[in-house]
């Protein structure tokens, strides 16, 4: 009885030892139990400190993942076996979960490692020969079954079928994409390819291993794959809308196009879009009507302005990390001539175009009026520029405001459309057109009809101010009021610029002349 329980005993006890080889110990899981254990004193011949591979082939060394071939050498161009994957895999589970990587020895040497990682979930092929060489497919799906997902965590946006011959779909896939968003795969090329059916030499373990236990060895990088027409058109519609503008009277004075930047209603557009209203409506692409809750901030001279749409959880645009290159093909979407969700493709004709001192990307994708505020967007849906404008009298030249522009912008202050206002006084009989004596406190030299209409005459002299700095300011309110400048006409040998409000069909222009030897700034209105 007594050599029963002995017997039982030792069944016990053998039980509980192969327990300790093969379970984790609870205790602290981290990358940080990988400690240097030993130091590396440059006893490896074939490890030059100048090779890629030196600090890899250091880190693991001295944490005790990967030995050398021989007392002297690494063998950095030696293919790396099944069998020492298995080894590495098991030394990275069990550290990371008990800061302890010892194994008993075992016939053949590996026995040991395979069977802990049979037990522990580390996925393991049906391997004919462990000695012979690893592919590199199988060697992503053993590492990425070392660790738990804790400790992979995605630091890189790297999209299905961004890697040019890796599918999710593959049986490897998963596990591919897994370290690639972790920063511990990087491809083989500039284009990231993997090559899943090539072995792996110990120098490129050695990299792979290295920013499996370390996470500031991680590598950082973006890797897409270009979406169709159609893709990148249902993907950004929902956060593109299209603006109403309202004056004073509450009525549609022109339209324009704007887009979220953020889910909680932050939205971008120009500014020469919102310049003069009292309030906006947006429309969305469901048809949902919201009004515009105000504004942020704006540049006049860049043509930019931050606005904010009351409400959260809507669809918004991403920002590219570059500016595009002249020749990349680009999509823009916005509502010309209030046709909402108008969508249309062509290329950067100039990346960086100055005109008039001010910085676009000149395209060739076609826009309207109604367009401007609208998203210029890469072949990813990415948001590059804001299509602004068209030049008159050119067949597809068009321009857009460059989206790091808008970055200065802040979000600090808050104020309602209406207060950026100056408070204009119209013309008696021709509204909206600014009457300029009203504004600047002067009364009109001379009244006469003229060019179809009222001409008002006000002497240079009697101006509060530098004549070139009130024309400047009176153009600004000219328009706030919804003219548009249509260019300049000579009359009598003077030069009068010309504007139009096509929502009321009234013509401003003006200029400088002489009457009666008398130098005055005439305003007429028609």
């Amino acid at each position: 009885m007594m050599k029963m329980r002995n017997k039982i005993t030792a069944i016990v006890l053998v039980i509980c030892l192969t327990l300790l080889v093969s379970t984790p110990a609870l205790g602290s899981t981290s990358l940080a139990n990988f400690d240097r254990i030993r130091t590396y004193q440059g006893g490896f011949s074939d490890v030059p400190s100048s090779a890629w591979f030196y600090s890899s082939v250091r880190s693991v060394y001295e944490r005790g993942i990967i030995d050398g071939r021989s007392a002297g050498t690494f063998d950095p161009q030696g293919q790396i076996t099944i069998a020492e994957t298995i080894k590495i895999a098991a030394l990275i589970h069990r550290g990371f979960h008990t800061a302890s990587m010892e194994f008993p020895g075992g016939a053949p040497w590996y026995a040991p490692y395979l069977d802990y990682a049979q037990r522990n979930g580390i996925r393991i092929n049906a391997f004919r020969n462990f000695n012979a060489p690893i592919t590199r497919a199988d060697f992503a799906v053993i590492m990425a079954s070392a660790l738990p997902d804790e400790a992979l965590t995605p630091i890189n946006r790297i999209t299905d079928g961004a890697i040019p011959d890796v599918s999710e779909r593959f049986s490897y896939g998963t596990a591919v994409y897994l370290l690639y968003r972790a920063g511990v795969l990087t491809g083989s090329d500039d284009d990231g390819t993997f090559f899943p059916g090539r072995t792996l030499t110990r120098a490129e373990a050695a990299a792979i291993v290295d920013r499996m236990i370390d996470a500031d060895s991680r590598i950082f990088m973006t890797r897409d794959v270009p979406l169709t027409p159609e893709q990148i058109y249902l993907k950004v519609s929902p956060a593109v809308f299209l603006i109403q503008v309202l004056d004073e009277n509450e009525e549609v004075v022109k339209t324009g196009s704007g887009f979220f930047i953020s889910d909680d209603g932050l939205a971008v557009t120009n500014h020469h879009v919102i310049v003069g209203a009292t309030s906006l409506r947006i429309t969305l692409y469901d048809g949902e009507v919201l009004d515009a809750a105000g504004l942020y901030d704006f540049d006049r001279f860049d043509d930019t302005a931050l606005i904010r749409i009351s409400g959260e959880g809507f669809s918004y645009l991403e920002i590219a990390d570059a500016p595009p290159r002249t020749g990349a093909t680009v999509y823009a979407l916005g509502s010309p001539l209030g046709l909402q969700a108008s969508f249309s493709r062509g290329i950067v004709s100039q990346a960086l175009r100055v005109v008039e001192g001010m910085t676009f990307i000149q395209l060739d994708a076609a826009i309207s009026t109604g367009s401007s505020g609208g998203a210029l967007l890469d072949v990813y849906g990415r948001v590059v520029g804001v299509t602004t404008a068209t030049l008159p009298g050119a067949q597809n030249i068009n321009l857009a405001v460059p989206i790091e522009l808008f970055t200065s912008l802040s979000t600090e202050r808050y104020m309602s459309f209406d207060s950026l206002l100056i408070r204009t006084v119209h013309y008696e009989g021709f509204y909206p057109a600014p009457d300029f004596g009203a504004i600047f406190g002067i009364s009109p030299w001379e009244t006469r009809r003229a060019l179809g209409g009222t001409s008002f005459s006000y002497r240079v002299s009697d101006l509060p101010g530098d004549i070139a700095d009130i024309i400047d300011e009176y153009s600004f309110i000219i328009e706030q009021n919804f003219f548009v400048h249509m260019g300049d006409m000579v009359v009598s040998g003077n030069v009068l610029s010309r504007f139009y409000n096509a929502w009321h069909d009234v013509i401003l222009s003006f200029g400088l002349e002489e009457i009666r030897n008398v130098e005055v700034f005439t305003v007429n209105v028609a």
